[in-house]
């Protein structure tokens, strides 16, 4: 496994810069049977869907959803689209 980039912790650090400490919420589901399923996360900054990873964990969903919302986050806030 690629060594893990740390992308929540990222994310909120880059979150309490601009927004403060609340800004940040999580929705997940799981997909498929409970014991090979799929867990899906949804990275929401103010109630706004910035990402949405998948994992074998909750734990690893958030993350890829995290990767993608610093990302979209990142780019909003350098002006980048």
């Amino acid at each position: 496994m690629a060594e893990s980039q740390h992308w929540r912790l990222q994310l909120n650090n880059l979150l309490q810069r601009s927004y403060g400490t609340s800004a940040l919420s999580w929705e997940q589901k799981q997909l498929g049977s409970q014991h090979a399923g799929t867990w899906e996360a949804t990275a929401l900054i103010r109630f706004v869907p910035y990402g949405r990873g998948r994992g074998r964990t909750v734990g690893e969903a958030r993350e890829a959803a995290a990767q993608q919302a610093y990302a979209a986050l990142h780019n909003e806030l350098n002006g980048r689209r």
